[in-house]
């Protein structure tokens, strides 16, 4: 399953969105950028957003970050939050970091921002390329889903040896596209995971309720690892050092613990891998699960 996807702003000018709509599959609008801040809203992000609500277009949206502290980040949450308000994402909410301003506090930003937008009842993903990837973010955001750029000779086609190769859910791989409706260059995208369907949104012409979203469960799993609901014991043979810091290896062997107990206590076959995917989520959701005495 693949679905085609563009991702636009005010640079894209006035999009004609009854031309577009019968030649993509959604869209990831940008809402703003930096702090909460109006003169920092997109100037065309409320008229994208009306005309995808209107035309049942799903949507998720992006803001790019120029945080550069988590207090400057916790403002760039509630920019977004502000804005999608009344609003029914078909796809994430996604944290832009590539400005260069921003390399040294980007994962703990964008670690407070999911986590502001996750406890809001939101989808949280990261935007990023190859090379932030390699040197700034070694896989400490693999928490989030991703939405990955990797373009190439950027010829407005897909090569796939310039896929950014981290696990990504989207890959943006140009931004010269042509799409009916938008003037000029557009990013395109193509997404491997069928959003709409988890999430619920603007599908089908009409804003449907959301299905439960997976990052009230991930606070959850945060909260149970973290407070030491699961006894520390259990992490025995994990090579976790014991020096305070809920970091993302602690999480990954608290993920691996409470899989063991779901198959322990209700045969649930999961992987024991450490990654929350839709089983282990559907098995907590439907047990109590026993996080070690």
């Amino acid at each position: 399953m693949e679905k085609f996807l563009i991702d636009v702003s005010e640079h894209n000018g006035t999009i004609n969105w009854d031309q577009v709509k019968g030649h993509i599959d959604g869209a990831i609008i940008r809402c703003g950028y930096g702090m909460d801040m109006t003169s920092q809203d997109d100037k065309q992000w409320s008229r994208n957003v009306a005309e995808c609500d209107r035309l049942g277009i799903p949507y998720g949206v992006y803001i790019y970050s120029y945080a550069t502290n988590t207090g400057k980040a916790r403002s760039e949450a509630q920019h977004v939050l502000r804005l999608i308000k009344g609003h029914k994402l078909s796809y994430p909410v996604y944290y832009d970091l590539e400005d260069k301003s921003i390399e040294g506090a980007a994962v703990a930003n964008a670690n407070i921002f999911g986590d502001i937008i996750e406890a809001a009842g939101y989808w949280c993903g990261v935007y990023y390329n190859r090379d932030w990837h390699n040197r700034i973010i070694k896989g400490q955001l693999d928490r989030f889903t991703r939405w990955g750029a990797g373009y190439g000779t950027n010829n407005g086609q897909k090569q796939d040896n310039y896929k950014p190769g981290f696990g990504e859910d989207i890959w943006q791989y140009s931004s010269v596209g042509s799409v009916p409706g938008v003037s000029g260059n557009v990013d395109v995208n193509v997404c491997y995971r069928d959003f709409p369907a988890e999430i619920g949104g603007n599908t089908n012409h009409q804003a449907s309720a959301p299905a439960p979203a997976p990052q009230k469960t991930e606070s959850k799993i945060n909260t149970i690892i973290r407070d030491g609901q699961i006894h520390s014991q259990n992490f025995a043979g994990t090579g976790i050092n014991a020096d305070g810091i809920y970091g993302p290896e602690t999480k990954k062997a608290g993920i691996k613990v409470l899989q063991q107990a779901m198959n322990l206590d209700y045969k649930a076959g999961l992987a024991v891998d450490g990654i929350w995917g839709t089983k282990s989520e559907a098995a907590l959701g439907s047990h109590t699960v026993r996080k070690g005495e």
